[in-house]
């Protein structure tokens, strides 16, 4: 405990073991071990993610391009405004929107895109699947369970005889 301004502070330190080690660092070299492999499904997944991110990325940079571009030619070629150093400020003002709109860009992208992608590659592997022509009431398994099953229990008549 060490003693600061009349209070006393608790020093926070990490466990020591019997046998002299961090346990924390027992711990790092326990699980370092082999590592699990991804699934195909994860692969994948991650492997888009990677490039949905890239791809918000670069749009986001294209958006602020454009915007700063735009901006620049409007003002100072269409109007012909000169170049004012009191209106400097105001100039970074509309870069800085500019650039916050990028930002929002890229952030919305990420998490919106990926939920997209998966969407989009399960109703393909649907489309496939129907191209195929698979059905799922052929399979032995889903036979056996409907003609295994009892039939559905009869629902009393709401009309009165």
């Amino acid at each position: 405990a060490k003693k600061q301004d009349g209070a006393v502070a608790m020093e926070m330190q990490p466990l020591k073991s019997a046998e002299g080690g961090d346990v924390e660092e027992r711990e790092r070299k326990r699980g370092g071990g082999p590592k699990k492999e991804k699934s195909v499904l994860q692969a994948k997944l991650t492997k888009l993610a990677v490039q949905i991110g890239k791809a918000g990325l670069v749009m986001s940079a294209v958006t602020v391009i454009i915007l700063v571009l735009y901006f620049v030619i409007e003002t100072f070629v269409v109007e012909g405004r000169p170049w004012l150093a009191e209106c400097t400020p105001v100039y970074v003002q509309y870069w800085v929107k500019f650039f916050i709109i990028g930002v929002t860009v890229l952030v919305v992208a990420v998490p919106e895109g990926l939920p997209l992608a998966v969407t989009i590659s399960l109703a393909y592997s649907v489309k496939v699947r129907r191209s195929q022509r698979v059905r799922p009431s052929v399979c032995p398994s889903v036979l056996r369970a409907r003609l295994s099953s009892a039939p559905p229990p009869t629902r009393p008549s709401r009309h009165r005889a």
